[in-house]
């Protein structure tokens, strides 16, 4: 029977986007060990806020490890640790191809190596620096033995940049909790009520960080663009003062046709009542939870066309990609779902469809679980 140790980059409790991976990687890891939970262990490079919330709640195999510790007291902890616990799994969050960590993994008995990405290792490389690179990855002898990555296009970027064999890396797509979101004609009137929106209008959706990679100055030149009066768009995730240079952008006849909400915890129910979703990214984007979770609501997305977000829908069939940093054609998308609401619930109805099928958290689970078993045989 195998002992699993899952190892993460960063400390617990950190946010929502790692919040609903912790869970699955449990229920990965408890299989592997043919659900015995003692045989799991997590471990975080600290637990300043304690132990994750997204575990059950009497998990006790919490540990701090650190992989980019040059500390000798420290790797003779997390030796010392991986051999009185028989461990010889480490399933690796963002893990790279070294650290100074892995030899003590190696030797203390980790048989096994795996690393799951959840954002691009690389930008692509041309074909002498893939090769130096493809050397490098080689020499690194202790690293993982095996990739596993969110989205064929971030797969890529592991091969074509950082120069890892593609027979060592595998593809795993994110899954999204459709008993949670789904669509719900109870909740249609909560946005507005929230957001005291004019309900004779239709309400377009982002939430995310807002960073400028993510493109929400995209979304304010396109409401800069619109014409109509029976639009309004939302958007969650801003803090602080994060959606004042922003504001700044919208010009007298869009202002009061976008809401900044700020960060919430209610974001499935916001977005049942509302009309489509937009992810406007203008830099990379690895394949968003976020957009995902809007298509199980039954939202039907506008997308920017980056390698990242062309595997997050169907085009014309779950939604429209735009190109990217074009708030123009972006506008153009929206303007197309308002004159044509029969179009906008022919792709609602195929977006929760798409989402069901191939991407739930049961199928995230299984298709995990099976690449996983494969890779200890």
């Amino acid at each position: 029977m195998h002992s699993v140790l899952v190892l993460f980059h960063c400390g617990s409790n950190v946010g929502y986007a790692i919040a609903p991976l912790e869970r699955t990687f449990y229920e990965m890891a408890l299989s592997l060990c043919d659900g015995d939970a003692s045989r799991v262990h997590f471990a975080y490079k600290h637990m300043d806020r304690g132990p994750s919330s997204s575990m059950p709640a009497d998990f006790r195999n919490y540990v701090v490890m650190d992989s980019t510790s040059t500390d000798p007291r420290h790797h003779a902890e997390v030796r010392q640790y991986i051999h009185q616990n028989g461990i010889d799994v480490l399933f690796g969050f963002d893990q790279g191809v070294s650290a100074p960590l892995y030899r003590s993994f190696r030797t203390a008995g980790v048989r096994h190596f795996v690393s799951y990405w959840g954002a691009p290792m690389s930008s692509e490389n041309g074909f002498l620096r893939r090769s130096l690179r493809r050397l490098e990855v080689a020499l690194r002898r202790n690293g993982p033995d095996h990739y596993i990555f969110e989205s064929h296009g971030m797969a890529r970027l592991a091969t074509h940049g950082r120069g890892i064999s593609a027979s060592r890396v595998s593809v795993v797509y994110l899954g999204v909790d459709t008993s949670k979101f789904r669509p719900d004609t109870a909740d249609l009137d909560y946005v507005y009520d929230q957001l005291a929106i004019p309900r004779e209008r239709r309400v377009f959706f982002y939430s995310g960080h807002f960073e400028p990679r993510k493109g929400v100055s995209i979304i304010m030149q396109a409401a800069n663009r619109l014409t109509r009066g029976d639009w309004h768009i939302v958007l969650c995730g801003n803090k602080g003062a994060e959606s004042d240079p922003y504001e700044a952008m919208l010009a007298e006849n869009a202002r009061h046709h976008v809401t900044f909400a700020g960060y919430r915890t209610d974001l499935d129910r916001l977005q049942r009542g509302c009309y489509a979703a937009i992810i406007a990214s203008s830099g990379w984007d690895s394949f968003p939870r976020s957009g995902m979770e809007m298509q199980a609501t039954g939202l039907p997305l506008l997308a920017s066309d980056l390698i990242g977000l062309r595997e997050s829908i169907e085009d014309g069939v779950t939604g429209f990609l735009f190109r990217t940093g074009d708030g123009g054609a972006l506008a153009e998308a929206m303007e197309a779902l308002l004159k044509d609401p029969a179009l906008r619930d022919h792709l609602s109805r195929q977006a929760r469809e798409r989402i069901e099928r191939s991407f739930s958290l049961e199928k995230q689970l299984s298709d995990l679980t099976a690449l996983m078993r494969r890779q200890l045989n």
